[in-house]
């Protein structure tokens, strides 16, 4: 279900997605093409989270949300695999989660009548790099995950009446590009 409560602008910021693409223009006004390094998604209220990979969980408190990430460390992997602006947490530092096992719920949005969380795929060192979360899809999962990816971006647009996703210029599935650097090393 949609709401076109999502649908607004002030001096600052502006949204017009129900799921905003990787590498996309962030909501900002001044945010450079490419400034969105994860995929966000709009959902209801108290919306849970589950839990993307097998892993050890390491929390982190955002303080201009007033929010939580989780960070997943997949056992012998070099990869990271986060969620941004969560509440309502059911682990803890140093747990170890199964894939679907819910994690938090969604943070209040939008007047609090919306949530929101933040699917990122990264690694880490030097800098930070951020890639496409549907490459790191296992291969059985892609079909299901590009139609529904197709469809809410099609459905988001049917329902406010006009073009917004650039599916034409998606490298994947929800994603203007493969990888951004977040953060260069100093």
């Amino acid at each position: 279900m949609f709401s076109k409560k999502l649908l607004f602008e002030d001096n600052y910021v502006m949204n017009k997605w129900a799921f905003v693409e990787f590498g996309a223009k962030g909501q900002r006004k001044d945010d450079p093409a490419g400034s969105n390094i994860e995929y966000w998604f709009y959902v209801p209220m108290e919306t849970e989270v589950r839990a993307p990979v097998d892993g050890t969980v390491q929390i982190g408190f955002f303080e201009h949300t007033q929010d939580w990430g989780i960070n997943f460390y997949p056992e012998g992997s070099e990869w990271i695999v986060s969620f941004e602006h969560v509440v309502n947490l059911a682990v803890k530092d140093g747990d170890y989660v199964k894939a679907g096992d819910i994690v938090a719920e969604a943070a209040p949005r939008i007047n609090n009548e919306i949530a929101m969380v933040e699917l990122a795929v990264w690694k880490g060192g030097a800098g930070i790099y951020k890639f496409c979360p549907f490459e790191f899809l296992d291969e059985s999962l892609k079909s299901t995950y590009e139609e529904k990816i197709n469809r809410l971006a099609t459905d988001w647009e049917e329902f406010v009446g006009k073009d917004i996703y650039k599916q034409k210029d998606w490298v994947a599935p929800g994603c203007l590009l493969h990888n951004v650097t977040e953060v260069a090393s100093k």
